[in-house]
Formats: structure tokens, C-alpha cells, sequence
């Protein structure tokens, strides 16, 4: 396979030569990424990430109420929200609820993070939008009212059991990490997700096309040293975005997790990583 030895000094002109592997001895040294890699332009993803920083920093300072990060999976929605809260919140004072959620487990986290200053992070729950009962107690945690009542609505007594008023004021703040709006099949969801958009702050991290997947992972790599704990160099990991480049439309699934796999098995088998790459992750499923 030939390997092109044109620079290109820009995000868009990059793209549109993303089939071609961009990466040889010409360009850069072995401390350092290709040259064509430093001068992509990130300019758009950096102020789309530095505005989910703001945000999250004025969540963390009661500032605002509810934020929603939005974006197809695998491009550092989760890493980056996780990484802000880390550096702007106190250790007590928020938490990241991912997986499934029942409404009554909603309404639990609710009720303990509804002080002032507390930060509730749902990452990924799509069995809360799936359910009416989680879509509403979202919509009055999220509201602009100047009063944010909350209500267990359930004539069980199980709220009563686990010593939980019926209803109670929330101050805390909310933020809601998904993927909705990138896959066809959730539509219904969708509908869900625009009744709390209209309630919230609303931040869109990318949009699903390969070309933008790679340079969201080119982005992560580079700027933000998503592989720095696989010590390796950055002609190693400008070798790694060249494999996902040149293999760009025979990858079932451009992500953040992709660069990793990759960055394990070039750790691992830094000899013939790529004839396990093209076995282990060509032809199978990424998701």
C-alpha cells in the first residue's frame, strides 16, 4: 500500500484525504506526532469541549441547573465530564449513576443530591426516558421554575419504607449524558429528550459521521492524551490513527474505544499488531 507524502495543513483538507495513510518517516520523529497529526485543525472541538467545561463548572457552582451532553457514543462525552467534575466538584457533593435506573431509584438519587451545590450525573440511562414516571420526575428536577418540587406520586408504600418523604424541594443540579438523536431506532426516546432540552442547556459534542468520529479520536489522542497510559510515543499512536485511517469505512464503529484496543495491542504486540487488528476488529462487532 503506498503511502502519500503530501502535507496537509488542514482539518478539511485532511478529511478528504482520510483513506490515505498520512504518517512515514517524513514527517515528525519518533518522540513526537506526524506533522500533518499537529497541524490538523481543532479549533471547533476544542471550543465545543471548553463550553461543556464552562457548563460543568457552573453546575458544580449552583449556577446553573441542568445540563445535557449530547453526541454519538464513543467520542469522550462520558471522560470528559467525568474529568471537569473531578477538577471543579467536591468528592461528597456529586455522583455518575450509568446503566439502568428504575424511576424509584431516580427518585432516591433525587432526593439525596437536592442540596444546593450537589451535582447528579445520569450517564447514558435510557430505561429513564423509556418509563413516563423518570421523564417527569426529570422534568421537575430540571425546571425553571423558581421552585422545583419534586413528588412520589405511587400510592406504595415503598418510599415510606425507606423513610423518603412523599415530595420534597430540589436545588441540586442535573446533568444528563446520551446518545440519543444518533441512532434511528429512538425516536420515541427523542421526543423525551427535546421535552427536557427545552429546560435545559443543551451542548452538542459531535455528529456521527466517520470522518468526524476520526478526528474526535484524533482530537482525544493528540490534545487530550487519551492513550498516555499506554507509554506510547507519538509516532507509535500517529501509527495507531493512521490504521484507523486507512481502515476508515471497513470499521464497524469509530470510537474512543477503538484508539484503545488498538494502543493494547500494539503494547502488546508491537510486531504484528496490525494483522491482529485486522483479524480482531474488521470484521467484528465494536459496540
Amino acid at each position: 500500500m503506498n503511502v502519500s507524502t503530501q502535507t496537509l495543513t488542514s482539518g478539511p483538507d485532511l478529511v478528504t484525504h482520510l483513506i490515505t495513510p498520512i504518517h512515514n518517516s517524513f514527517f515528525g520523529n519518533s518522540n513526537s506526532f506526524s506533522a500533518a497529526y499537529q497541524a490538523m485543525d481543532f479549533s471547533v472541538l476544542e471550543e465545543n469541549y471548553a463550553n461543556v467545561e464552562k457548563y460543568i463548572q457552573g453546575i458544580c457552582k449552583g449556577e446553573y441547573r441542568s445540563v445535557i451532553v449530547n453526541g454519538p457514543p464513543g467520542v469522550g462525552k462520558s471522560y470528559s465530564v467525568d474529568a471537569y467534575l473531578q477538577q471543579y466538584a467536591q468528592e461528597d457533593t456529586y455522583k455518575v449513576v450509568a446503566g439502568h435506573m428504575t424511576p424509584l431509584s431516580l427518585y432516591i438519587n433525587l432526593h439525596q443530591y437536592r442540596h444546593a451545590g450537589d451535582v447528579l450525573v445520569l450517564d447514558d440511562i435510557d430505561s429513564v426516558f423509556s418509563k413516563i414516571e423518570g421523564i417527569n420526575l426529570l422534568k421537575a428536577a430540571m425546571d425553571t421554575k423558581p421552585v422545583r418540587r419534586i413528588n412520589w406520586e405511587s400510592t406504595s408504600s415503598t418510599v415510606v419504607n425507606l423513610g423518603l418523604p412523599g415530595g420534597f424541594d430540589f436545588k441540586g443540579s442535573v446533568v444528563l449524558i446520551s446518545n440519543i438523536g444518533f441512532n434511528r431506532k429512538q425516536s420515541k426516546l427523542q421526543e423525551h429528550l427535546d421535552a427536557l432540552k427545552d429546560r435545559s442547556f443543551s451542548l452538542r459534542i459531535s455528529d456521527s459521521t466517520n470522518e468526524e468520529l476520526y478526528q474526535q479520536v484524533c482530537f482525544m489522542v493528540i490534545k487530550k492524551e487519551l492513550l498516555k497510559a499506554f507509554n506510547l510515543s507519538g509516532e507509535q499512536q500517529s501509527e495507531i490513527l493512521d490504521y484507523i485511517s486507512v481502515n476508515l469505512e471497513n470499521i464497524h464503529k469509530i470510537s474512543l474505544r477503538l484508539a484503545m484496543k488498538l494502543a493494547s495491542l500494539m503494547k502488546a504486540n508491537p510486531t504484528d499488531w496490525r494483522s491482529m487488528a485486522d483479524s480482531g476488529l474488521l470484521s467484528g462487532d465494536l459496540a
